[in-house]
């Protein structure tokens, strides 16, 4: 069954309500207590309850007063929920949620593995360490931090630098969805990541790698000295009053590094908000402009439809571009800079049958807007 708890314009909205400050938020984060055991590489996707109420600060408007046709809108949202996996579908346009439906059981505070959407995260934090005089540049060799893996390494591995990570390009052997598997049968996965064979020289050659990824995760907790999870809620998602319910952990303690990252849609919402802001949050610098403008310059085209950069993909619909963060099985933060919108979509991963997400954006999403 659709459960609805806020669409505007074709039902009625939820009133925002107090929630608690993020500095009580940030405070309140134990990261040991929300942290995986490491004994799988993918965890088994459970849905957990935000206890936080998120509504706050959000200010949900009928699409019209946002120039944005609300039957249009409807017509889309209705047809996307007939995929019986989909959970959750948000619209922001101007700052103001014009749309925000829950399908199949889901809710507001139900938080759910955002998969590779995070690698999106995770690229936010590593120009913030480098803002902040913890990593000295996207150029540093991994091995300047993780020495301790090196030791024997070929020249070429020891060229490996955080950039060749983030952009996928780092020339370890691969195979997404396979090597995994092997990966997660070792006491240390950093070291058996990092002891694959190169495969092509680094910078030279793109092959997706959620290692590549959580070898970056390895390098920030190195370099600051605390977990990826704590600097996340230091410096982004607690300044947002954003709180992850779950997060991955390696054997070796090694936060999962872009995956296994559990939100709610609503923090999924505020994130492609940051980046639609220019890395500002209510106005204060929070992600670093760099960190924005990296995420929609191109490093590599992956196919006819879609490119990617650090840890963002990139398409043009209709003749807008638009960058974004994606999960698998439909975990999408779309950014449209040109329309002032961000989409969020969530799902139930179990089914593994992905919403066409380009198409609701072509068809629906786009046409709706009426106005500036």
């Amino acid at each position: 069954m659709l459960s609805l708890l806020a669409l505007a314009g074709c039902a009625e909205t939820a009133s925002p309500k107090p929630a608690a400050t993020a500095a009580a938020r940030m405070a309140s984060v134990d990261c040991d207590r929300i942290a995986g055991n490491g004994r799988t590489f993918y965890e088994s996707n459970p849905t957990y309850t935000d206890p936080q109420d998120g509504s706050a600060g959000w200010s949900p408007t009928p699409p019209e007063e946002q120039g944005m046709d609300s039957t249009m809108l409807c017509t889309g949202l209705t047809k996307l929920g007939n995929n019986a996996s989909l959970f959750s579908v948000l619209v922001i346009r101007h700052e103001r949620l014009v749309a925000e439906r829950y399908y199949h059981g889901s809710g507001a505070q139900r938080s759910n593995n955002v998969h590779s959407a995070s690698k999106s995260i995770l690229q936010a934090l590593v120009h913030i360490a480098i803002a902040k005089g913890y990593i000295g540049s996207l150029d540093d060799p991994v091995a300047d931090y993780l020495p301790e893996y090196f030791g024997n390494a070929s020249p070429d591995k020891k060229k490996i630098t955080i950039r060749h990570m983030l952009t996928m390009t780092s020339g370890l052997d691969w195979t997404e969805d396979s090597t995994e598997s092997q990966v997660e049968k070792a006491s240390n996965w950093v070291q058996a990541i990092l002891g694959r064979s190169l495969v092509s020289i680094p910078g030279t050659t793109y092959n997706y790698s959620t290692g590549n990824t959580h070898v970056v995760s390895a390098v920030l907790q190195k370099a600051t000295r605390m977990s990826t999870c704590q600097f996340a809620h230091q410096y982004l998602f607690g300044p947002m009053g954003i709180t992850a319910e779950h997060w991955g952990r390696d054997p070796r303690g090694i936060f999962s590094g872009g995956y296994n990252v559990y939100l709610t849609p609503r923090e999924m919402a505020k994130f492609g908000l940051l980046y639609l802001h220019d890395g500002k949050w209510v106005g204060q610098p929070l992600v670093p402009r760099s960190a924005v403008r990296a995420a929609q310059a191109q490093t590599t085209q992956v196919e006819d439809t879609f490119a990617y950069s650090e840890g963002w993909w990139m398409h043009t619909i209709s003749g807008r571009s638009m960058y974004f963060a994606w999960g698998y099985g439909g975990q999408f933060i779309y950014v449209i800079p040109s329309a002032d919108i961000v989409l969020v979509t969530s799902e139930n991963t179990s089914n593994n049958k992905e919403i066409n997400s380009r198409a609701f954006i072509r068809d629906y999403l786009l046409p709706s807007i009426t106005g500036p």
